[in-house]
């Protein structure tokens, strides 16, 4: 039995949601590669125009560690956009197996009734006589 789908704008927010997790995560890996590889690559070039390499503040393992440092953020972030737009689409199949489960009990209940033969019993209930 299929249910229309419903909430369309929250499953467009969910999809947004999780292909800005991969834009996210493979701009921050070009980000630390970049930075990563920029420390040693300075060091060269200024070692070679004349300037200590020494007075650097990104020396080659400064840059290394920005760059693993940026790795490790741009993986808490691929997580977190991406968990988010998991958890819409968990909330709307909760939401859409809530709504065809209510539509088979109903079903169910409709025919039931459609089947039953109608007799009425009298049953005492604190005394009193309760027709069921």
């Amino acid at each position: 039995m299929n249910v229309p789908q419903r909430f369309g704008i929250l499953r467009l927010i969910g999809t947004l949601l999780k292909v800005m997790a991969w834009v996210v995560l493979v701009g921050f890996l070009l980000l630390a590669l970049v930075v990563g590889l920029a420390g040693p690559i300075a060091r060269q070039f200024l070692g070679d125009a004349g300037i200590q390499p020494d007075l650097l503040a990104l020396g080659g393992a400064g840059g290394l560690i920005a760059g693993i440092f940026l790795m490790v953020i741009g993986l808490v972030l691929f997580f977190s956009f991406y968990a988010a737009g998991e958890s819409i689409f968990l909330q709307l199949a909760i939401e859409e197996n809530t709504r065809m489960t209510a539509a088979l009990f109903l079903r169910a209940a409709e025919k039931a009734d459609s089947t039953r033969e109608t007799t009425f019993t009298r049953s005492t209930y604190y005394g009193e006589v309760v027709d069921s």
